[in-house]
């Protein structure tokens, strides 16, 4: 059950980083030049981007869920750092992906309020540049912890 539910995971998490790593691009663009401001471009795939992120965090409860059970289990010497890399996965890494979806909808929000168009693709910038940065972070401090 429990990789059952880690494949899409991970697979819509690939997908995320590469959506908000567009995002980033097309917003950076929109600031540096005089790149038009598109609703299928950059208010259509910033929601998709939101959507996904609220989809990993049913994923990430459901897996946490899953997971909890057996943390008991794993409370003593011997696993200790089985102990350790679960603490990761519930502590560190939920609080990093809660920043994460609160960065990107603060930044479709913006997207769909602000008038200028160079003010919609600063606050995506700013946001969901800070929301690809968690999430690249949070991945990286999982692969030099059990890389």
């Amino acid at each position: 059950m429990y990789s059952a539910i880690l494949i899409p995971h991970i697979f819509f998490s690939i997908l995320l980083i590469l959506v908000a790593f567009f995002v980033v691009i097309r917003s950076l663009l929109g600031v540096l030049s005089q790149l038009r401001f598109s609703k299928l471009l950059d208010l259509s795939v910033p929601i998709f981007a939101v959507v996904l992120l609220y989809l990993e965090l049913i994923l990430g409860l459901i897996l946490y869920a899953i997971h909890i059970n057996n943390l008991e289990n794993l409370i003593n010497q011997e696993n200790a750092n089985t102990y350790f890399s679960a603490r990761f996965w519930a502590v560190e890494h939920a609080i990093l992906m809660i920043f994460a979806i609160i960065f990107g909808h603060l930044g479709l929000v913006y997207a769909k309020n602000l008038e200028l168009e160079k003010q919609k693709f600063q606050k995506n910038l700013l946001y969901f540049g800070l929301c690809f940065l968690l999430i690249i972070f949070s991945i990286g401090m999982n692969m030099l912890r059990n890389g």
